[in-house]
């Protein structure tokens, strides 16, 4: 770098405030205002939303690809879902519940008072997706065996 362009860069970064170039970790926006209805309220945020779309894809997956395993004389290995997946209504409703229920976690988890669960929001969502994505492929590789 030349000189005249050292010194123009020194004058640059001395002409900025000094308060302009202080951050704060500890702070987060103020708690925000719910939208919507009891059933229609998480889906009001973009992000939360996103993820349940994409929770509901790895749902689907998961669901299908169990449902194939089932008539090909496999079993549903977690209890709490056994008494639902020899039905595909039962199974759907479940997966819809599930979905919804993650994205309104989500949502209180956003609006909370406590700054730990307004960073961490995003987390039973992305549980969820991640377990249902790993059942999915866990069925498929079954699928081709």
């Amino acid at each position: 770098m030349v000189f005249p362009a050292r010194i123009a860069l020194a004058l640059l970064l001395l002409a900025v405030p000094a308060g302009a170039q202080e951050l704060s970790q500890d702070k987060l926006p103020d708690k925000p205002e719910p939208q919507g209805n009891f059933f229609t309220r998480p889906f009001h945020d973009k992000q939360i939303t996103l993820l349940a779309v994409a929770n509901a894809g790895g749902a689907v997956m998961d669901d299908v690809s169990s449902r194939l395993v089932i008539e090909r004389g496999g079993y549903e290995r977690n209890p709490l879902i056994r008494p639902f997946v020899h039905n595909s209504g039962t199974l759907a409703a479940e997966s819809v519940g599930e979905v919804w229920l993650m994205a309104f976690l989500a949502d209180r988890m956003k609006r909370s008072r406590h700054p730990l669960l307004r960073k961490t929001w995003w987390l039973p969502q992305t549980l969820n997706i991640s377990a249902k994505v790993s059942g999915g492929i866990y069925n498929s590789v079954l699928l081709t065996q």
